[in-house]
């Protein structure tokens, strides 16, 4: 057993198979991914070569969850964890630890950040909280904006996604999930309730795009901005094609029919229906970020075809510096407290997902 490994958990998936062969050529036989199918993670790792390996991991089971994290030195999660069990785990053990999961909603702007926090540098684990696309690259673009600002009060992010491709069977259930909630979101130091798929707004992306309604939809790179970035307005909104699925998801939230996506074996119909949608090769996504401060605006488009390569990107990313750089300090953080825009948003493009940079509107 190579006592350096990088455990990728959920990594026979469909982000996490992605991560793997991004990492694997450069990290040979370090490499492993965890499921709950050892037979299938050891088919995908086979796949992918450069000594890639399988390993069984369930995080329902304590003792699971142990064996899996021997000789690991990072942890890669691509999974929603209820309970952040793998994520409490590898802190104990003073593990480099990152996640694409959008779920840091339930963090709140206080105690249960904090609490993380200070469990990281008590046992000198090094955490960084969603990475991938929204949150992620979506946090490394506004690092970016506000250093050319030189501070900032105000950020709205807008992403743009295809029925089509909201990545993975996981991906698309916290979709769903997320129209049945509640949420804040933090305008002029305040707090307001909000819900899914209200609150419309025109927004601009570039040809052949063109303009689309978007709705607030509860993106967690919204909830700690006020903490790692200073800012008094912090908003997320979702955008959907096609326009007319996006408006019948709008009258649902506003009828209560949301409610209904709180069910479980509802949202299974709907995601077995979703494979009559058009084939993912149509897909496409936009992220668009606004940023404002001291009268002084600026923005960042990224346009790709396959949102589950952008969050690939983005994690591995990320799990570079945890993995090859000593900089980063025992604790919890976030991508824009840690990350180089530069260097990151570098390979990024040479993997053909360029931002662009354009003053504000």
């Amino acid at each position: 057993m190579n006592s350096q490994e990088i455990l990728i958990v959920g990594g026979y998936g469909v982000v996490g198979q992605r991560i793997a062969a991004e990492l694997a050529p450069d990290y040979p036989d370090r490499v492993v991914l965890g499921g709950r199918t050892l037979v299938r993670a050891e088919e995908v790792a086979k796949a992918i070569g450069h000594g890639v390996r399988g390993r069984r991991i369930d995080i329902a089971v304590p003792s699971s969850i142990a064996a899996a994290l021997e000789g690991v030195v990072v942890v890669i999660s691509c999974i929603d964890q209820p309970n952040r069990a793998l994520l409490w785990a590898a802190i104990d053990r003073g593990l480099n630890y990152t996640d694409i999961t959008p779920h840091l909603t339930e963090l709140g702007r206080g105690a249960a950040y904090d609490k993380i926090d200070a469990a990281a540098r008590a046992s000198g684990a090094k955490v960084v909280l969603g990475t991938g696309l929204v949150p992620g690259i979506s946090n490394v673009m506004v690092r970016a904006l506000a250093d050319a600002l030189d501070g900032v009060d105000e950020i709205e992010t807008v992403l743009l996604l295809s029925a089509s491709d909201v990545s993975g069977p996981a991906s698309f259930d916290y979709f769903l999930q997320e129209l049945s909630m509640s949420f804040d979101i933090r305008v002029d130091g305040a707090d307001r309730p909000a819900r899914a798929f209200s609150a419309p707004q025109l927004v601009e992306f570039p040809p052949p795009i063109g303009a689309q309604l978007a709705y607030l939809f509860p993106f967690s790179d919204q909830v700690l901005y006020p903490r790692t970035m200073g800012v008094r307005t912090a908003l997320t909104r979702l955008a959907i094609e096609p326009a007319w699925l996006a408006k019948i998801i709008a009258a649902m939230v506003r009828t209560g029919a949301s409610r209904l996506m709180a069910i479980e074996g509802v949202r299974h119909v709907i995601a077995w229906r979703r494979q009559d949608y058009p084939s993912r090769k149509d897909a496409r996504f936009a992220l668009r970020v606004d940023v404002r401060g001291g009268g002084r605006s600026r923005r960042a488009i990224l346009l790709g075809n396959a949102q589950a390569d952008a969050a690939a990107a983005g994690a591995a990313g990320v799990a570079r510096l945890l993995i090859e750089s000593d900089f980063v300090e025992p604790g919890g953080w976030m991508p824009e407290q840690i990350v180089d825009p530069a260097a990151f948003l570098s390979r990024l493009a040479k993997r053909g997902l360029e931002v662009e940079f354009l003053q504000g509107g």
